[in-house]
């Protein structure tokens, strides 16, 4: 199993970096949904294309060039569709969609000129249309169309179609969703074979969990960089043994997390060992990220709860990523099932 990125991968990650470190500034990371125009200068660059399948166009990247491009998000603490909209719903309609939905909607998706949302479902389908109800499908109200994965199949809604009201929301970090109601609306059908619905899931599993350690990797760069100026009783707090075992803490679920993340990525898509090994990511990464989260703001101390410092902003992010699609806790009971 290959431990470090070829050479084309470090490539790839020092230009999501570079490109990061070009738009924003450390105060301000994290603190808002990435704008539309810098989401089309990403897919200027060919990452969104290089992630995609070559049925639509795209270059075919694999488990662990996702896992790269969110790994460099993550530690940038980037607000972006990325899981859902490309390698979830772009992804999905690329794979198993007709050349009309490929044109129409992933096209867009891959030049960044559009985002598609995805929920996951199932919908009461009557003559070809569609009704249903979700809560929270996050990226929404930006969003050209919803796609809703079932167990067989997935159903395309252009969210500006007759029946199709959006009621809009803010999650905790500032990503922007809606609650979503459907009536009667028409609805392009996809079947999907079997076990291409957990393996899309999964595929945004191991999204989730490289984009929490990218996150974690800056916090506990913050964190250690923090107690070294901090001090109390005279002298830095990074001195104090109890801190120092905090710190130890947070850098063995580090290094956990980013081990975890790097085995799911190594399985190929298609095997059958994929999809529990981006579970078995999710289950460890989901927790221990929050965990790292919170002990990084505990050690900022007052100011780490914040928006002055991208700790607070950070802890967070983390916080709705490892929710997404099911926690830590509902990774573990699907392993266990």
């Amino acid at each position: 199993m290959r431990l470090e990125p070829s050479e084309e991968q470090a490539m790839l990650r020092e230009t999501v970096a570079r490109f990061l470190a070009d738009r924003g500034e450390a105060a301000v990371i994290g603190a808002a949904p990435m704008p539309a125009a810098d989401w089309r200068a990403m897919a200027e660059l060919g990452l969104f294309r290089f992630l995609l399948p070559e049925r639509a166009g795209g270059m075919g990247g694999g488990p662990d060039d996702a896992m790269i491009v969110a790994e460099a998000l993550g530690r940038g603490l980037a607000i972006t569709p990325l899981g859902e909209g490309v390698i979830g719903a772009a992804d999905i309609v690329a794979r198993y969609g007709n050349d009309m939905l490929v044109e129409r909607f992933v096209a867009p998706a891959m030049a960044g000129e559009a985002v598609l949302a995805l929920a996951v479902g199932a919908l009461r389908e009557e003559a070809g249309r569609v009704s249903g109800k979700f809560a929270f499908v996050r990226w929404a109200p930006r969003a050209s169309a919803l796609v809703v994965l079932g167990d067989s199949a997935a159903y395309v809604v252009a969210l500006d179609t007759d029946g199709a009201a959006l009621t809009p929301r803010r999650l905790a970090d500032g990503t922007p969703a809606a609650c979503i109601t459907l009536v009667d609306c028409e609805a392009a059908r996809t079947a999907l074979p079997p076990g291409a619905a957990e393996t899309a899931l999964a595929m945004i599993d191991l999204t989730y969990a490289a984009e929490m350690t990218g996150a974690m990797a800056l916090l506990y760069a913050q964190t250690v960089d923090y107690v070294a100026t901090r001090r109390q009783f005279g002298a830095a707090i990074g001195t104090f043994q109890a801190v120092q075992h905090k710190l130890a803490r947070m850098f063995v679920a580090l290094e956990q997390a980013r081990s975890l993340t790097i085995k799911a990525a190594a399985v190929g898509r298609d095997d059958a060992g994929f999809v529990r090994a981006a579970r078995s990511a999710k289950a460890y990464v989901a927790h221990a990220a929050q965990v790292l989260a919170e002990e990084a703001v505990q050690l900022h101390g007052g100011i780490g709860v914040t928006n002055e410092l991208p700790v607070g902003r950070g802890l967070r992010r983390i916080m709705v990523l490892a929710r997404l699609f099911g926690g830590a806790g509902e990774a573990r009971e699907r392993l266990a099932a």
